[in-house]
């Protein structure tokens, strides 16, 4: 886990995970304040992550979001990063 803070404030965090026997890492959560966005904190955490993630000879790192308007800022990011977009479907029933 890494976290920027600035001022006293924590402004962005992400945190991942290894799977050593797969080779395959996750970033599972990355957040930035909506007041601090635009300033390459999320670029930059998620640059650490994968740093720290090829020491110990990760191969493929996985980091999702969702499909919304809401979410197309950090579809954008992980685009700029060099990731590729895998499609998927999920579903759910209320039971």
């Amino acid at each position: 886990m890494a976290v920027v803070e600035y001022e006293g404030s924590i402004v962005g965090y992400v945190a991942w995970n290894v799977d050593l026997e797969r080779r395959h890492g996750e970033i599972y959560i990355l957040a930035v304040s909506a007041e601090h966005r635009g300033r390459r904190i999320g670029t930059t955490l998620c640059e650490l992550a994968f740093e720290d993630m090829k020491e110990p000879g990760i191969h493929v790192v996985e980091i999702g979001t969702g499909g919304d308007a809401f979410h197309a800022p950090a579809r954008a990011l992980y685009h700029s990063l060099g990731c590729t977009p895998f499609p998927v479907a999920v579903y759910f029933k209320e039971l």
